[in-house]
């Protein structure tokens, strides 16, 4: 048997080199990948807008809000003669409660009357304190109770459809952003004062 035939050194070197090319080119391969995938990364963190994180809608309070983000709230109105305008001489009194609960998208309220004479409406305006403001909600439009009258006048659910004046083709989403601006107030009137027998600011 003949004895194994060395091989040439040259040979060896010119292997070796290639291998090390190989393993260099890859590496420049690598390197260039993760090089565009960070610059894509970049592009992508730059390109968003701010805030685009968060995914939770807040109400803003300018009428063409939606109710899809309100929170639960209770707000109310203490009614007296004195806050109507011009202010009425009268021991009546009423309180409105309005409770949005975000579960079911729904705004209820409950107005208590307590001694008024012959109540016949009960409506919520557009208004700032001592003025006058458009009708956006009628909450109880008759028939009038007849003698002085304590108890429940009306309650119920507010629908987007039941909102009239400005706020009519609007949201309940609107309404509760008048309330929190203050400027909503709720007034019941009576054969002697058809408007403003009892008011009060809702709060």
């Amino acid at each position: 048997m003949e004895p194994e035939i060395q091989r040439d050194p040259s040979v060896r070197e010119r292997a070796r080199r290639r291998r090390a090319q190989q393993v260099q080119r890859r590496r420049l391969v690598l390197g260039v990948c993760v090089l565009g995938l960070i610059v894509v990364i970049s592009a992508l963190v730059v390109g968003l807008p701010r805030g685009s994180g968060t995914a939770t809608t807040t109400v803003t309070e300018t009428p063409g809000t939606t109710t899809t983000s309100l929170v639960a709230a209770t707000y109310t109105a203490d009614l007296t003669g004195a806050q109507s305008v011009p202010a009425v001489k009268t021991v009546a009194t009423a309180s409105l409660t309005l409770t949005y609960d975000p579960e079911v998208a729904a705004l209820t309220f409950v107005l208590d009357i307590n001694g008024l004479t012959d109540p016949s409406v009960a409506t919520i305006y557009e208004g700032t304190p001592g003025a006058f403001g458009a009708a956006v909600l009628t909450l109880f439009a008759g028939p009038a109770k007849t003698g002085k009258f304590s108890g429940s006048l009306a309650e119920g659910t507010i629908e987007d459809a039941d909102l009239t004046g400005p706020l009519q083709g609007k949201t309940v989403g609107d309404l509760i952003a008048l309330i929190k601006a203050g400027n909503a107030y709720v007034s019941v009137g009576n054969t002697s004062h058809p408007v403003d027998a009892i008011r009060g600011q809702i709060k």
